[in-house]
C-alpha cells in the first residue's frame, strides 16, 4: 500500500506540474503573440535596393533605407490591430506570400478606418468554405473576397524568376566608367542562364572600352552611336550597350542601367474579369451582399480605361444607317463583367472593389468601386463613403468620395515628409 500511495503522489504531482507548465506556456504564448511585431526590430545597416529575386518580406525586414523603415513602421502599427488569434498565421503568411497578404492587411485596415468591425474567416450557413472577412457596422453586414491579380501563368512566372537570377547574377559586374543597357535577353531552354565566364568576358570588353570615344560618339550621333555586343552560350542570347556616366573612374553597386522594353498586344481585361468571377462564384448565394475586392498588379490593365472596360463592357463606335443624320456615338458592348450578350451575370456578387496598391503608394494609390447594377443582394454603395461608379438612367455615373489618403490617413509625400517641411520652412 506504501508503494501505490506513493505512486498515487507522484501521479497527481505530476498532473499537477504538467497543468501548471501548460497553463504557464500559455501565458507564454498569449503574451508572445500579444506582443508579436510582423518585423522585428533589429540592427539594420543596409541601404541598396533589393535583389531581382529576393523575398519582399526579408527586404523590407533587413533594409535600413528610410523610406522602407516607414512603410515598416506603418505595416507593423496595422499588424497590432489585427486580431491577435490571426496574428501568428499571418505573420508566416506574409514570408511566403507577401503580396497577397500585404493586401488582406490593407483592406483591413481601409475597412477599420471606415469604421466597420472586422471577423476574419466567418462561417457559412451552407458552405464549408470561408470568405476572407465579414465586416459589420450597425445593422450593415458585407462579406468581402480578397484577390491579388498578376496575369501570370505558373510557366510565365517561372520564367520571370530565371531572368530575375540571371539579373542578379549579372549584377556582381565590376564596370568602371559604363552602365550596362540591356537590349535582348533571350533563354534557349528551360535551364537557369550560365554566368560562368559571362561575367569575366563583359568585364574585358568594357574595360577596353575607350570611355571618351563612347562619350563622343554619343554626343555626335545620339543613341545610334553606342557600340552593341552580342554575348551567347548554350542557354542564351544576350545583346548589350555600354551607357558611360559622368565619373569614369567610378563604378556603380548596380551595374544595370536599362532592361529591355516589355511590348505586349491588348490588355489584360478578360483574365481580370475570369479572376473576378472564380471569385464571385466561390460561395454561390450569400445572407448579405458580397464584394469581391481585387488588387491588380498587372501591366496590361494599368488604366482607367483597361479596368473600366472589363467591367461595363469595351469601347465601340455605333453609328446611324441615316445619311442624313450619322448619330455616331460611343457605346458599350455587352462583354463586360456584369453583362453578357443574353443576360445579367454573376447577380450573387454586390459590386467589386479594384485597387493598384504596393507598399510604397498607399495613399495615393488609385481605387475603383463598381456596384453591380443587376445584383440581387444590393448594396447600399453610399454607406461605404467611398467613390463609386454605378449605372442610373441607362448611364454609368461616376460619385465622388474620400481618397485613400484620406481614409487612411496617410499624407501623400508620407515617404518624404522631409520635402514639405522643407516648402513650409521656404514659404
Amino acid at each position: 500500500m506504501r508503494f501505490r500511495r506513493n505512486r498515487y503522489f507522484q501521479l497527481a504531482t505530476t498532473k499537477l506540474f504538467n497543468h501548471a507548465s501548460a497553463h504557464s506556456r500559455d501565458v507564454v504564448s498569449n503574451s508572445f503573440i500579444l506582443n508579436m511585431k510582423l518585423f522585428e526590430d533589429i540592427e539594420r545597416t543596409f541601404l541598396g535596393p533589393a535583389e531581382h529575386n529576393e523575398n519582399s518580406f526579408d527586404y523590407y525586414q533587413r533594409s535600413a533605407r528610410k523610406d522602407i523603415s516607414i512603410i515598416r513602421e506603418t505595416l507593423n502599427e496595422w499588424f497590432n490591430s489585427y486580431p491577435q488569434s490571426e496574428k501568428k498565421e499571418l505573420k508566416n503568411s506574409f514570408k511566403k506570400h507577401f503580396d497577397d497578404c500585404f493586401y488582406e492587411l490593407f483592406l483591413f485596415q481601409l475597412f477599420t478606418k471606415l469604421e466597420f468591425e472586422i471577423e476574419i474567416h466567418p462561417e457559412l450557413k451552407n458552405s464549408s468554405k470561408r470568405p476572407d472577412f465579414l465586416i459589420k457596422r450597425d445593422d450593415l453586414k458585407i462579406y468581402i473576397e480578397a484577390k491579388t491579380f498578376k496575369n501570370k501563368s505558373k510557366k510565365e512566372e517561372a520564367i520571370e524568376r530565371k531572368i530575375n537570377q540571371f539579373y542578379d547574377n549579372l549584377s556582381k559586374l565590376e564596370l568602371k566608367g559604363f552602365l550596362l543597357k540591356l537590349d535582348t535577353v533571350t533563354l534557349k531552354n528551360n535551364k537557369q542562364p550560365s554566368t560562368r565566364g559571362l561575367i569575366k568576358n563583359i568585364e574585358t570588353t568594357f574595360k577596353n572600352l575607350d570611355h571618351d570615344l563612347v562619350t563622343n560618339r554619343i554626343s555626335k550621333e545620339g543613341l545610334e552611336g553606342i557600340p552593341e555586343f552580342v554575348f551567347e552560350n548554350e542557354d542564351l542570347l544576350l545583346i548589350i550597350k555600354p551607357i558611360p556616366i559622368l565619373d569614369k573612374g567610378n563604378s556603380k553597386s548596380r551595374p544595370i542601367g536599362m532592361y529591355p522594353f516589355q511590348s505586349f498586344w491588348g490588355t489584360g481585361g478578360d483574365s481580370l474579369k475570369e479572376a473576378i468571377s472564380m471569385k464571385a462564384k466561390r460561395y454561390g448565394k450569400l445572407e448579405h451582399p458580397f464584394l469581391v475586392c481585387i488588387n491588380t498588379l498587372d501591366i496590361k490593365t494599368s488604366n482607367t480605361d483597361d479596368i473600366e472596360n472589363a467591367i461595363w463592357g469595351s469601347l465601340a463606335v455605333s453609328w446611324s444607317e441615316d445619311p442624313n443624320n450619322r448619330n455616331e456615338k460611343l457605346i458599350r458592348k455587352m462583354d463586360g463583367l456584369f453583362m453578357d450578350k443574353t443576360k445579367p451575370r454573376l447577380t450573387n456578387l454586390s459590386g467589386v472593389l479594384v485597387t493598384k496598391v504596393y507598399p510604397h503608394n498607399v495613399p495615393s494609390a488609385n481605387y475603383w468601386l463598381f456596384e453591380h447594377p443587376f445584383s440581387d443582394n444590393k448594396l447600399n454603395f453610399d454607406l461605404l463613403g467611398m467613390k463609386k461608379s454605378n449605372v442610373k438612367n441607362d448611364a454609368i455615373n461616376t460619385i465622388v468620395g474620400d481618397n485613400l489618403n484620406e481614409i487612411l490617413n496617410i499624407a501623400p509625400n508620407w515617404l518624404n515628409p522631409d520635402l514639405e517641411n522643407n516648402q513650409e520652412s521656404t514659404s
